[in-house]
């Protein structure tokens, strides 16, 4: 696990690629498999500048396998003052999946938010995605509300 860099700009925009045709495409009707390779590249390039972001990479014998990115939000007016840390993305290459590295790099932001005072880390992931679901719930994600849809 390292701190994601320039010279990681093609793999990041290949793996995010990947869960865009692999998770996104397949649960969301509305998702644009496309973004990654018309967006992707000024998306990371913003991400490795900001000091609120947070892009890691996982990379086994010089390939990188795998990534995450998370952000820092504040709370709403709404809500009592906090800081929460995002995880925005992660995926590895299927070959690499289930052998830990998804642990490596959850541990990796977990630790990032600590570090950065965060009172809460919180994900997303889609409803028909039951790997998903367990995955973060076996890294201590517990469900707190559900976002519903209506297809009109």
């Amino acid at each position: 696990m390292r701190a994601a860099e320039r010279r990681d700009l093609d793999a990041l925009v290949r793996l995010e690629g990947e869960l865009f045709a692999t998770d996104a495409a397949t649960h969301e009707p509305f998702a644009d498999p496309t973004w990654p390779a018309r967006e992707g590249r000024q998306d990371f390039e913003r991400l490795l500048a900001d000091n609120q972001s947070l892009v890691v990479v996982a990379d086994l014998a010089g390939q990188t396998i795998g990534h995450l990115v998370g952000y820092l939000a504040t709370s709403s007016p709404t809500r009592l003052p906090s800081t929460a840390a995002v995880l925005r993305s992660i995926y590895i290459d299927v070959p690499r999946q289930r052998h830990g590295v998804g642990t490596m790099l959850v541990e990796a932001f977990i630790s990032w938010a600590r570090a950065n005072s965060c009172d809460e880390a919180h994900v997303d992931a889609y409803a028909a995605n039951a790997g998903a679901q367990a995955f973060y719930e076996r890294h201590g994600f517990a469900p707190r509300s559900i976002s519903r849809a209506m297809t009109l």
